[in-house]
């Protein structure tokens, strides 16, 4: 069964192609991911970063990340948002399941950076916020932070 990981690709402007990137981007994770067998998918090895000590710990900590900063853009443009967003460990038994929760994240950002489409940079930047990590973020910066995240996890599984 073929994912689809957005609504409307090819928009333009910044978001549209930032959003054609993390699609993209997410995509490939999955391949990567999927490639993996169920007993290497669940093996663990010695880490000192919980999120790193198997594919599967990657794959949560991929997905989660991801609603978290389509929450911290919804908390910022004043619309619901979960204020500290758990991915429910259990949700990913298998390689195959991932594509649908980060399927899932991508299309949440698509809808929550919809209504910034036809803002100017001020008005982009005006949405400013600061992550927990310590840096101040507007809603483009935080969705290129994004794409680079899946991106550094895929070649981080690719290397496995």
């Amino acid at each position: 069964m073929s994912i689809e990981f957005l609504r409307h690709p090819g928009r333009s402007g910044p978001f549209g192609a930032l959003m054609d990137e993390y699609a993209r981007a997410s995509a490939d994770f999955c391949t990567v991911v999927e490639a993996f067998d169920q007993a290497r998918f669940l093996a663990k090895r010695a880490s000192t970063d919980p999120n790193t000590v198997s594919p599967r710990a990657v794959c949560a900590h991929v997905c989660g990340a991801g609603h978290r900063y389509v929450h911290y853009i919804r908390k910022a443009r004043g619309v619901d948002f979960i204020k500290e967003y758990d991915l429910e460990p259990s949700r990913i038994g298998t390689p195959s399941e991932v594509r649908g929760l980060l399927a899932e994240t991508v299309l949440l950002m698509e809808e929550t950076v919809e209504p910034l489409l036809n803002l100017n940079d001020e008005e982009v930047q005006a949405i400013a916020f600061v992550v927990r990590w310590g840096p101040r973020y507007d809603p483009e910066m935080l969705l290129e932070h994004a794409v680079c995240h899946v991106l550094r996890h895929r070649r981080q599984l690719e290397r496995w």
